[in-house]
């Protein structure tokens, strides 16, 4: 697992096991928690683009793993397998609940775990080479995994992702785009400076009103009624003003410049 710091403000996490599509281990689940937290502790982290090595993005649970062999087999019993299960699955809620907004560079296949992966990202770049699988369901397990059953439905609608969910037919990237599930969809050397470039705009504003935006953007998806959302924004506008960045962009509007936002988030 990669992680590289631009000077822009923004990290690059990489998942790196390219002879394997970058498949789900248990190496690879606790490297990205650290790669995640490294990301975090940073103040200087405005944006985080993951993307994969190789020609995979990833492609969910490596089937060859002696951990595919213990769950076919039944060696663990049930409570040793759940912990498992949900020490994996704690990796989509740490993607989503990141602190910087999560920009997932998809350069090729991401099946099932890796689709939950993109699926939680905040933002979706996506190579005219990736495709989409909901794996599980075509191997005897659930198609809800990782928060798919989660996620998916509030990016495509319920019809669509029952669709994917129950069928666990491949989705390709044109489709995906046209499905909206990318933000953007371009020929593969354009894929990274894509992500780059829409990064750069979210490193360019203050971390601390996007770092709320993002909170509160997450809370008012789910929240119960207009009234909800119009209190959680109304208290996060007002914790927002109260940083100083708003004195700054004023300044930078009235000298015609670009505004210098210092405020970590």
């Amino acid at each position: 697992m990669l992680l590289e710091r631009r000077d822009d403000g923004v990290a690059v996490i990489t998942l790196n096991r390219p002879e394997r599509l970058n498949a789900i281990t248990d190496e690879l689940v606790r490297t990205l928690h650290d790669r995640l937290d490294e990301a975090a502790a940073d103040l200087g982290c405005r944006a985080v683009v993951m993307t994969g090595a190789g020609r995979g993005f990833c492609a969910g649970f490596d089937l060859k793993s002696d951990l595919a062999d213990d769950i076919s087999e039944t060696r663990d019993d049930v409570s040793t397998s759940y912990r498992q299960q949900q020490r994996w699955s704690a990796l989509v809620a740490h993607v989503r609940s990141l602190r910087p907004p999560v920009i997932a560079a998809v350069n090729g296949p991401a099946a099932g775990g890796g689709f939950a992966l993109a699926a939680a990202a905040d933002l979706r770049v996506i190579s005219t080479t990736a495709t989409f699988l909901v794996a599980n369901v075509k191997i005897g397990l659930s198609g809800g995994e990782f928060g798919l059953s989660y996620t998916l439905p509030r990016i495509l609608g319920t019809g669509r992702a029952a669709e994917l969910l129950y069928t666990g037919r491949r989705l390709d990237a044109v489709e995906a785009d046209r499905w909206g599930f990318a933000n953007r969809l371009v020929e593969p050397d354009e894929l990274l400076p894509t992500a780059f470039e829409l990064a750069g705009q979210l490193a360019a504003n203050s971390a601390f009103a996007v770092a709320l935006t993002k909170e509160m953007f997450l809370l008012a998806v789910d929240s119960p009624s207009l009234e909800h959302t119009l209190v959680l924004e109304n208290r996060t506008q007002t914790l927002a003003s109260r940083s100083g960045d708003i004195a700054e962009a004023i300044a930078a509007f009235r000298e015609k410049r670009p505004p210098q936002f210092g405020h970590a988030s």
